[in-house]
């Protein structure tokens, strides 16, 4: 099995494309898919004053701020 290297880092600020606009939030953390073997991340984003993840996230949908 060929790990590929992840794009973004726990931590870096970033801006998720969904179908519903733009959100912005942080790389809480990097995993693999293991049905896809592509690099998923996990994007922790404020909403109504509350903590909020995002998981699953591919890179073609994020962009670093």
């Amino acid at each position: 099995m060929i790990m590929k290297t992840a794009k973004f880092n726990k931590g870096q600020s970033v801006v998720v494309t969904t179908k519903s606009g733009k959100v912005k939030g942080i790389i809480s953390s990097v995993d693999m898919n293991v049905c896809t073997f592509e690099t998923d991340y996990s994007v922790d984003y404020l909403k109504d004053g509350k903590t909020w993840t995002m998981i699953g996230v591919p890179a073609r949908a994020i962009e670093l701020v």
